[in-house]
């Protein structure tokens, strides 16, 4: 099982458009073969820090997962209202 988090600081006056774009992003990923779960949410006591949390069945989904149009027409958009993009990990799960 892989698992990921992202992290990101969302430029302040992105906030509004950030949060309607990632509510797609939780909503349409979450149909995709091998998500096991997906899921955004503000940092506890960090100003406009956001952090994905995902856990998919294998390497092969996750990849497939960031090759869907719906990832590749949206992820640079997400990328454009932060800081300095997203800070992505990856984990091979026990």
């Amino acid at each position: 099982m892989i698992g990921v988090y992202a992290t990101a600081q969302v430029k302040p006056e992105c906030k509004a458009e950030f949060l309607a774009l990632v509510q797609a992003f939780v909503e349409e990923s979450r149909t995709h073969a091998g998500c096991i779960s997906y899921d955004c949410g503000a940092v506890n006591g960090e100003t406009d820090q956001y952090c994905f949390i995902e856990r998919w069945q294998s390497q092969a989904d996750l990849d497939a997962h960031m090759q869907t149009d719906f990832f590749t027409a949206n992820a640079p958009k997400l990328v454009a209202m932060t800081v300095n993009g997203l800070a992505i990990h990856t984990l091979s799960l026990l």
